[in-house]
């Protein structure tokens, strides 16, 4: 069978089409921005706290509340442990930002107070209902507040126990379930650098 050149003509075309069409499906996946994530705001002791105002190339942030029994003071002591192993330059390149739900209770200063326990350069958060629920949604985690009678505070608060990697945008770039070595952040925090 002998191929004309009008179908050799064609049929490089059509496969220099399929090539473009992927290599722009390619190109134009690896441009999108990350799903989750963005800009927003919330309460420190000084007033209002935007994310913009300030990213680090790295932030962290993680969820809870100033009473939380036992994952939240985890969490933070051993982010607190991975800030100290991290150089220098790596310091000045991150950021962790204890955001408290216990709106009901934990007031700006008490949870500024409380993520500078752990290192002097987290920062604590809060805020109103609204703007609780708006950080939820845009980093993918979740809480609930729930009558304990059990409980020494007389309630408890389910809460996501993950500590999330945001970019300078706000976007999330990696999140790390159950922080439970200081190893394990540093890890994180250097892939993520």
């Amino acid at each position: 069978m002998v191929l004309r050149p009008k179908k050799i003509i064609i049929g490089f075309m059509i496969a220099a089409l399929i090539s473009l069409l992927t290599v722009g499906a390619v190109l134009f996946y690896a441009s999108q921005t990350p799903k989750l994530g963005g800009d927003f705001s919330a309460l420190t002791e000084k007033g209002v706290w935007n994310f913009s105002d300030d990213p680090k190339p790295l932030n962290l942030l993680y969820v809870g509340y100033v009473k939380c029994p036992d994952v939240c003071p985890m969490a933070l002591s051993f982010s607190a442990e991975a800030f100290r192993q991290l150089t220098d330059k790596e310091r000045s390149q991150v950021r962790l930002t204890f955001v408290s739900v216990d709106i009901e209770h934990d007031t700006a200063k008490s949870v500024s107070d409380y993520a500078l326990q752990f290192n002097p350069k987290f920062i604590g958060l809060t805020g109103s209902l609204k703007q609780m629920d708006k950080i939820m949604k845009l980093i993918g985690a979740s809480y609930m507040v729930e009558p304990n009678p059990k409980s020494y505070l007389g309630y408890s608060i389910a809460h996501t126990d993950r500590i999330f990697f945001l970019n300078k945008k706000g976007y999330v770039l990696d999140s790390l379930a159950n922080p439970r070595s200081a190893e394990s952040v540093v890890q994180k925090i250097k892939e993520n650098l």
